[in-house]
Formats: C-alpha cells, structure tokens, sequence
C-alpha cells in the first residue's frame, strides 16, 4: 500500500478511535443504567388545550423510587376502562397533580386506586366501582378543568374528585396560541431527554438541585414571570384559582356529577395552626356551590413519622395514601347511594369537615 494511503488510513482509524470509545463508552453506560430501571420515564403528549398529557400506552417507572406505571389507552394511570360506562357501574373520575398521579407510588398504592377498593367493599356485588386516575404531573386548576369539559365528561362519571395543583395561570386556555405552540416544542424536547437512562440518572437525580434551578427552562415556576399574571390577580392572587375551580364545579354540576374537593397538605401545612392557601380557597368555593371538601390534615397528623416520601415534604407515601382514603370515602360514598346523596349542590354548608372561613382579601 503506498505511503500516503497508510497514512489516511491510519488517521481514519484513529478519529474512529476517537470517536467511537467514547460512543461505545457512553452506550454501555446507557444500558446499564437502563438495566438498573432508569430512563423508563413516563411521556408526555403535546397538546394544544391541554399543553401537555400522558401519552397512551406506556408501562414505565416512577422517577422517585421506580416504582412501576401503567398508562392505558385513554391517557390515564390504572388500568384499561371503556369510554361507556357499563350498566351497573358507579365511576369516580380523580383529577389532580403529581399527589393525585401518585409520584414514587407504584398503581396500586395510589389513593385512587385505594378509594376504589373502599367503595367496591361498601357497594359489594350491588355495583362494580371504577376510580379513573386522571392526575397529571404539573397540571394547573385550568388544565382540569378543561380535561374534564374535552374528556372527562365523556366517561360519565357519578362524581369527581379535584384534589391540588400548581398554582400557574399560564396553562389555561387564556394563553396565547403562540404560548402553546412554544410550550408544545419543550414537551417534545423533554420527551427525548427522558427517553435516556444517563440523563435520568445524571441529570434528574445526582444534579437535582442543578436540575431544580434550571428547570424553568422548560416549565415556568414563578408566577410574577407569568405572562397573563394581571393587575386585577396582584389585587387579588387568588381570584382566578377560585374561578377555575368553581368554574370545574359548575361543569360538573351542569352535567349531572357530584363535585368533591379534596385537599392534600405539604408537611408544613400539616404542622400549621392556619388554614392553607388552597384549602381557603376551595373553602370558599364549597361554601358558595354547596359541594363537599375533605380536609385531610386530621386523617394524618396522627402518623409518626409524618407520611412523606424521603426528603420530600409534598408528596405522601403509601401510608399517607392509605390514611386520606377513609375520610374521601365518607365524602363520596353518600353521594353515591340513592336517597343519601346529601344536600343538592347550592349555596349552603357542605357536609362533614369543612374548610373553616376564609381569611377576607387585602
């Protein structure tokens, strides 16, 4: 071989060389992570009212703890449902965030999966139960609410149950389609990113902190960077939180289901002597719809340790799942049973505990 040619290639080899150790590298760390169950996360599908959902069809893992998830046909955790009700069936449809989807739960350990198995041993054979998970990560009162105009009212459930979500106003159907079409493309994007078993374990879990500053990025976090934050909501912060979930009631209500507002606390919540931001706000909103709202704070104080995820002070553990799952019951179940469906929703004082009276605004 003459002279010049062993020298092209010998340089070729050497840039392949090069290149492909690292890749070779990079790929065997990628699939020994992925043996250790990371990158299995579950993914998201753009959507242009509801800016993001889970994608159908997907067996993954919680990012916390890797607990397993099943994501059926309709887009939501649990198991396979028929978009007709079946004669016979009584349907729960749960909506809410992370706490309602059940982050570092596995399906089962879900307080909506728990509150099916409640109500299906108090009807026994005289009715089949289904609790329908709509909870999504991240989800905003407005997206709820529009799931359950576009979706949810189509299952025809008996009664729907709004637990919390993060309180951004820019995920509604009042922002802009250019906002939507841009917050679309990011959902692409983390949707390739969390297909990787490195970027899970690197990114999302040994730089978390790195992770939590920069995730902005991605998803907007402080509302006075919001957009459609007007002067009227700085007067009153809460008013437009109030108005999507009255708003979320009132559909309900219009079409035949019984409304119930649950509220979750944060471990700092569970502590305090006053009553949280949301569960004033949704205190207001029950007083004036005459809807049921269960107050959770007293189903687990009683739990030592406190019932959180490790070194995290928003999202309950199985226990605390289990322990929220009687007093929601109670709420639901008479609103179930011909003849014991309590006061009709209209202005009045809904039963069992109730948010105490909200502190009058600035």
């Amino acid at each position: 071989m003459p002279e010049h040619r062993r020298h092209k290639t010998h340089w070729a080899l050497n840039a392949l060389l090069c290149v492909g150790s690292p890749a070779a590298a990079l790929l065997a760390i990628e699939l020994i992570l992925r043996c250790a169950g990371y990158g299995r996360l579950e993914i998201y599908q753009p959507d242009p009212k509801l800016f993001w959902r889970l994608s159908p069809n997907q067996d993954c893992l919680t990012k916390v703890d890797r607990k397993p998830v099943h994501i059926n046909s309709r887009g939501t955790r649990g198991p396979e449902f028929a978009e007709e009700k079946p004669p016979g069936t009584i349907r729960v449809l749960s909506l809410g965030d992370s706490r309602t989807f059940g982050w570092g739960l596995s399906d089962g350990e879900t307080y909506s999966a728990l509150l099916q198995e409640a109500l299906q041993a108090r009807f026994g054979n005289e009715a089949r139960v289904e609790v329908i998970n709509a909870g999504v990560n991240a989800w905003s009162f407005a997206q709820m609410k529009v799931f359950l105009q576009e979706h949810g009212l189509r299952y025809r459930p008996d009664v729907a149950v709004l637990e919390g979500a993060n309180l951004w106003t820019q995920f509604s159907e009042h922002a802009s389609p250019e906002f939507a079409r841009a917050f679309m493309r990011r959902v692409r994007l983390k949707n390739l990113l969390r297909r990787s078993a490195l970027y899970h374990w690197l990114i999302e879990v040994r730089l978390r902190s790195f992770y939590e500053r920069h995730r902005t990025k991605f998803i907007p976090v402080v509302p006075e960077q919001d957009g459609l934050f007007k002067e009227q909501q700085r007067a009153d912060p809460d008013a437009r939180f109030r108005e999507e979930i009255a708003a979320f009631c009132q559909i309900a209500i219009s079409n035949g289901i019984r409304p119930v507002l649950l509220f979750l606390p944060t471990l700092d919540e569970l502590g305090g002597a006053e009553a949280p931001r949301t569960l004033r706000i949704k205190g207001d909103v029950a007083r004036a719809l005459g809807v049921p709202v269960v107050d959770a704070r007293d189903a687990l104080r009683p739990l030592a340790p406190p019932p959180y995820l490790e070194a995290d002070p928003v999202h309950l553990d199985a226990r605390g799942n289990r322990a929220i799952v009687a007093p929601l019951a109670d709420a639901v179940f008479p609103l179930l049973v011909p003849g014991h469906g309590g006061p009709r929703p209209g202005p009045q004082q809904p039963p069992g505990r109730t948010a105490p009276p909200a502190t009058p605004n600035p």
